[in-house]
């Protein structure tokens, strides 16, 4: 690593969310947050004693010495361990934090990319709570644009980063590839812990929104990223293909969707046109999902546990 290489990373530490990892996903996103920041703190909420396929893995990458490991020894949700890894790192002196998936895979160049955003949109028109890529699906091979609310639109719309606006103001940012600067992260406050998985970076995001922070997307930043698990062919005026999730995964998405409608601090605007999408995953799963009659149970589950506000992990299946 030269020097210039070197400064660069300085005071960045990835945090990456692992659970059952897979040497074939881990390994190359661990070797390219290694290259591209200072320490990469893993947080496993892998159930049982040890992960020695975890171990493996970061004991063999390019520089295991910059590795730290965290284990929960059972499964504790993703902003449970995105907080005990920001904690970390701010123990450590850091002055940004990278949150990163497991099944994330950054371009060579994606944190000097979003550094460069930082700089370039900091301290103009607001402070910068999180700055965070482009991504592409690797299921269904989709990039995705920014949610944006554009003047003189009631709803919020989409906006793809161009030569002309290379940075947009976004309404949220997907957890993993997002940079925080540490300042901004004391400031907002810790994930919502009990949201235990899902919708944990939308009501982080939109916290950070009402405090007067901006989040911004970079369209020059590329990441790619697995959206559910796997694609899912629908007919909505035309075939396309969307992320399929499981029964469990859709029961988090609702409940916590239902929580942060309730939440007084979210723009209402968002709230109506966000629950055309919920009704959309709804719709899929329920029509064209491979175990639509559990979907549907785990959906009627979440909207109702949302409604009552039972939060935190799901203890108990729908059906013994």
């Amino acid at each position: 690593m030269n020097p210039t290489e070197q400064s660069s990373i300085t005071n960045i530490t990835s945090i990456v969310v692992t659970y059952h990892p897979e040497p074939a996903e881990l390994a190359p996103l661990l070797d390219r947050l290694l290259h591209q920041t200072e320490t990469v703190i893993l947080v496993d909420n892998t159930p049982g004693a040890d992960n020695p396929t975890l171990a493996s893995i970061w004991t063999h990458s390019s520089n295991p010495e910059r590795c730290v490991v965290i284990r929960f020894g059972k499964n504790l949700g993703i902003a449970k361990a995105l907080n005990e890894g920001c904690e970390r790192a701010i123990l450590m002196g850091s002055a940004f934090v990278l949150l990163s998936d497991q099944d994330s895979l950054p371009a060579s160049d994606m944190v000097a990319k979003l550094m460069d955003c930082y700089r370039a949109c900091n301290g103009k028109n607001g402070r910068i709570a999180a700055v965070g890529p482009t991504y592409t699906d690797t299921h269904t091979g989709v990039t995705y644009p920014f949610q944006s609310q554009k003047k003189g639109q009631f709803f919020y719309s989409h906006a793809i980063a161009s030569e002309e606006s290379p940075y947009i103001d976004a309404l949220s940012l997907i957890t993993s590839g997002t940079l925080i600067p540490v300042a901004a992260l004391l400031r907002v406050g810790p994930m919502r812990e009990d949201f235990f998985i899902d919708q944990v970076d939308v009501e982080w995001g939109m916290r950070a929104r009402h405090l007067g922070f901006r989040l911004i997307g970079c369209g020059s930043a590329k990441m790619h990223q697995s959206m559910g698990q796997g694609a899912i062919r629908v007919w909505y005026f035309g075939w396309r293909h969307e992320s399929l999730y499981s029964p469990l995964r859709i029961y988090y998405r609702l409940r916590n969707f239902v929580a942060l409608l309730k939440d007084s601090r979210i723009n209402w605007r968002w709230k109506i046109r966000s629950t055309w999408y919920f009704m959309g995953l709804v719709y899929t799963h329920s029509v064209f999902g491979p175990q639509r009659r559990k979907s549907i149970e785990y959906s009627t589950k979440g909207i109702v546990d949302g409604i009552n506000g039972r939060m935190g992990k799901l203890t108990q299946s729908v059906q013994p």
